[in-house]
């Protein structure tokens, strides 16, 4: 049974001006594929999946044009990408990948950062507000996404959980991100220093951008 709730494709700019169009979840459960789109935003904005056929295939291939793959393991993502090209009967293509334990270890990194600028500011203006996270990154980070899934409250039902897992981990990563923007919003000297906040983080932001061509 196919599934689709797609609004019309979203896309946003990466800070260098290129158009985004979002993440796509390509899981295979035996003989049927299962689809999630999550946008730039982390808007999960189709859900489907249906029996792998050569229609189907190519369906898939449409939703992954222009948007990276998210996944936990790269290699896996791209092994069931493959597999469909060869039931579409098409030819291979380089894909882009957004791995969910490297977004969240640049999310990490990036808050590491502003944690130490608020201090040396600290250090100097008395007056300086201390740094509090809305959602604290879990530490240490999870090596699995079963533990990042526990570490972050997630609760996942349905036919296809390994799907809705990486999905709803990728919402998870967009909001952890936002709560960093909002803070160079409200510190000048924090703009000053890391320059003006982005949709995603850089590198994250920089696969997602390469992937919409």
């Amino acid at each position: 049974m196919v599934t689709d709730t797609s609004p019309a494709l979203l896309s946003a700019r990466a800070a260098d001006g290129r158009p985004m169009s979002g993440h796509v979840v390509v899981h295979r459960s035996g003989e049927v594929v299962v689809v999630r789109v999550v946008d730039v935003l982390g808007e999960e904005t189709a859900a489907w999946d249906a029996m792998v056929t050569p229609e189907t295939a190519r369906r898939v291939l449409d939703e992954c044009a222009g948007r990276a793959l998210l996944a936990w393991e790269a290699d896996k993502a791209l092994e069931v990408v493959r597999e469909l090209e060869d039931v579409a009967g098409v030819t291979s293509v380089e894909r882009v990948v957004v791995g969910i334990p490297e977004a969240l270890a640049e999310i990490a990194e990036a808050r590491e950062a502003y944690a130490g600028a608020v201090a040396e500011h600290q250090a100097e203006h008395r007056e300086s507000r201390d740094l509090r996270w809305l959602v604290a990154l879990p530490e240490p980070l999870p090596e699995t996404a079963e533990q990042l899934r526990r570490r972050a409250r997630i609760v996942v039902a349905g036919e296809h959980p390994e799907a809705d897992l990486i999905s709803r981990l990728g919402t998870w990563l967009v909001l952890r991100w936002q709560e960093n923007v909002e803070v160079l919003e409200r510190r000048e000297y924090m703009r000053e220093r890391f320059g003006a906040p982005s949709v995603l983080p850089e590198r994250w932001e920089k696969l997602v951008a390469d992937a919409n061509v």
